[in-house]
């Protein structure tokens, strides 16, 4: 009688184990929806923005003096956006603040615009060029069925810096992969167990970048300084009206290549 009091008692013990691992979904869900939503227009949340630390810790193409540089990234909508970190051996701020475009160390900058474009063939400049609010690439609706928009593949448990991470495979479906020009890419995410990325690795091909994802933080509203150059940066500032901005964008992407 006993022993099948333990057998049953370590059944139950077994069944209540399984039945506390989330779906693979809903923890997709959960990591990704509070990021997704910053930029609903009819959102369930008070927060319109997020900021986040990326360090890099490897890439096909990425030099060692590099691994575990940080990058720092800021969104708020409808229309600001901060990035700091390290591009082609410096390290670099590009603010947008509404229709404002700023870059330093600007002359940095203006010496890897013109290198860039040397002997390349840009779009010209549209001189009526207006930069768009930042949007869902899908329906708001589809927030709903997210991950009817995703494939999501479970591989287990991994410690990272003693926190057991839940790691997913993450694919685009192909319809919308196809619609936003991203077939063949996968993302590898580790979720920390209050649902934050730890880590994201993105892949595709013969090429791949590994970053841990630290210190990320949802406000209403991220601090006016934020869209301004700091004390060190402002003596050397290059703006950008929102022509060029368009062209130097794609004169780095073209300088690094596509993937």
């Amino acid at each position: 009688m006993r022993t099948l009091v333990l057998v049953a008692s370590f059944a139950t013990a077994i069944g209540t184990a399984v039945a506390a691992v989330e779906h693979r979904h809903d923890a997709f869900a959960k990591t990704v929806q509070p990021f997704l939503n910053i930029f609903a227009t009819e959102r369930k949340t008070e927060d319109r923005a997020f900021s986040l630390k990326i360090r890099l810790e490897d890439s096909t193409d990425l030099p060692k003096e590099m691994l575990g540089e940080t990058a720092e990234i800021a969104v708020q909508v409808p229309d600001k956006l901060r990035l700091h970190g390290p591009l082609m051996g410096e390290t670099f701020t590009l603010v947008r603040d509404g229709e404002k475009i700023w870059i330093s160390p600007g002359a940095k900058a203006r010496a890897l615009l013109k290198a860039a474009t040397s002997g390349k063939a840009l779009p010209p400049a549209d001189k009526k060029a207006k930069l768009a609010d930042f949007a869902l690439p899908f329906s708001e609706k589809s927030l709903v069925f997210l991950p009817a928009l995703f494939s999501v593949k479970d591989l287990g448990f991994e410690p990272l810096d003693g926190v057991d991470c839940r790691v997913e495979d993450v694919t685009l479906m192909p319809e919308l992969a196809n619609r936003l020009k991203v077939e063949g890419w996968v993302a590898r995410l580790w979720i920390t167990p209050d649902h934050k990325p730890a880590r994201v690795t993105v892949a595709r091909k013969v090429w791949h970048i590994v970053a841990r994802v630290d210190d990320v933080q949802f406000a209403k509203e991220l601090p006016q300084a934020t869209w301004k150059p700091t004390q060190e940066e402002e003596s050397d500032v290059l703006e950008l009206s929102p022509k060029d901005y368009g062209r130097f964008l794609a004169a780095i992407w073209g300088k690094k290549g596509k993937r």
